[in-house]
């Protein structure tokens, strides 16, 4: 069982700020999200920055990040601004 945490709009979209789920790769916790929260918030969720245990998958394999029992996924928003 993994944690999945979302932030911002992602939160709103799921009506959630935390869930468990059983999940073996990145890529499942999207297909969760496409299937039970709608394809807008895939979408959202792939843009996000996505980390397991607070780091960043683009330093893995990014979706194909593999997941084991006890992860935290996070899903944080993007920022940008000077």
């Amino acid at each position: 069982m993994i944690t999945i945490k979302y932030y911002a709009t992602l939160a709103a979209m799921a009506g959630r700020k935390t869930e468990e789920l059983e999940a073996s790769n990145v890529r499942d916790v999207l297909r969760h999200i496409k299937t039970v929260y709608g394809s807008a918030a895939y979408k959202e969720a792939r843009r996000m920055l996505i980390t397991v245990n607070k780091e960043s998958i683009l330093l893995k394999k990014v979706f194909a990040t593999s997941l084991k029992d006890g992860d935290e996924l996070a899903f944080f928003p993007i920022l940008a601004g000077g």
